[in-house]
């Protein structure tokens, strides 16, 4: 399970553009957010079609909800859940950021965490609770893998990472803010 862009895999940002010829062979998805959507894969392999997915579980929900119970006990400890951080300047290769960290992803990449409102509300409590923010937690990424979470308004963390990936914690979901238009 991973968190994917539509946009990034069809030009169009409409759910027919994943649409081979057959629905056998079409990438199989979850929908999560304008834009966003679950994909499964094999490993770090391409997304699974709805054929492949038929052949592993009787139903795509069957296997999202599978894969986040899988996910969701990664980070269990005897006394909550645990995530590997570090300071996010060390990727960034910038001072003076706002509080925040750069989260590992127990063997998957981080934002794997985000493709599903178990496991995401699982990682944004713990952020609550560790960053006890002043500004509601800003989810960034580069490069749909890797994971940053800050405690500053939007616009300062596009200011720091451009045209990456910003979202927030919406009831499960992550909610993707675009960057203004300028014009």
């Amino acid at each position: 399970m991973r968190l994917a862009r539509r946009d990034d895999v069809a030009p169009s940002s409409s759910s027919r553009s994943w649409l081979t010829p057959g629905f056998s062979a079409s990438t199989a998805f979850i929908n999560l957010a304008p834009r966003l959507v679950c994909v499964f894969t094999v490993d770090d392999g391409p997304a699974l079609t709805h054929q492949q997915i038929g052949e592993l579980t009787p139903s795509m929900n069957q296997l999202w909800n599978g894969a986040a119970d899988r996910l969701a006990k990664r980070a269990l400890v005897d006394t909550g859940v645990e995530f590997l951080v570090r300071n996010p300047a060390a990727a960034l290769e910038q001072t003076g950021l706002p509080p925040g960290l750069e989260v590992g992803g127990h063997g998957v990449p981080p934002t794997a965490w985000l493709a599903h409102p178990k496991t995401f509300t699982v990682m944004h409590r713990h952020f609550q609770t560790v960053l006890d923010p002043h500004h509601e937690l800003v989810y960034a990424t580069r490069d749909d893998q890797e994971l940053f979470i800050f405690d500053a308004p939007l616009h300062h963390v596009r200011d720091i990472l451009g045209r990456g990936a910003l979202m927030t914690y919406s009831v499960g979901f992550p909610l993707m803010h675009d960057p203004p238009v300028s014009g």
